[in-house]
């Protein structure tokens, strides 16, 4: 379990990399194809970013370091696919400031693309700790074997089920959701 809460709070974290909780409460909500698309759009960067993070900690001859290069490239040939709903996705979560939104969505994607990359590469690289690296290489390995869009559509679910109120108040007072996730139809 420690493993999958660490693959999904790295898809989380990278979910909201434009904006603040505080200011994604107020955005329009997300639908789950933005969320996925979100995810899918991010997870190369998140991978890339964890075996870079974790190299020093696993084996040199484990899954990150034999195969890891591989399966970040089979994630980013969806890319650009996620990209339009990950887009919009960013601009929803992108905080209150109007004419900041406004100015990022006026940015071509060449230009938001490596800095929402780098955003993603940044977080992932402070959020993880040493001690999580080989869990997330496991998490990794067992999930690999996905394709990638179903990949993306298991943390989606997660993160979905995650921000449910009776889920989030199960254990003492209610939370608010950390992302604004549309309810289903």
């Amino acid at each position: 379990m420690p493993a999958i809460r660490s693959l999904v709070a790295c898809a989380a974290l990278a979910a909201l990399m434009f904006g603040e909780v505080a200011a994604a409460q107020n955005a329009d909500c997300l639908s789950e194809r933005e969320v996925t698309n979100l995810v899918s759009y991010a997870l190369p960067v998140v991978m890339d970013s964890a075996i870079k993070t974790c190299r020093p900690q696993l084996a040199t001859d484990g899954y990150f370091a034999t195969q890891g290069a591989s399966l970040v490239q089979r994630y980013a040939a969806r890319k650009s696919t996620a990209w339009p709903d990950a887009k919009a996705a960013l601009l929803k979560l992108g905080g209150k400031d109007d004419k900041m939104k406004d100015m990022v969505a006026n940015l071509s994607d060449e230009a938001l693309q490596p800095f929402a990359d780098g955003l993603v590469a940044q977080l992932i690289a402070k959020g993880i700790k040493p001690g999580q690296c080989k869990s997330i290489e496991r998490a990794t390995r067992l999930l690999s074997p996905l394709p990638p869009e179903n990949t993306a559509e298991l943390l989606t679910f997660v993160i979905v089920l995650a921000e449910k109120p009776k889920v989030r108040g199960a254990v003492g007072a209610p939370r608010k959701a950390d992302l604004p996730i549309c309810p289903a139809a």
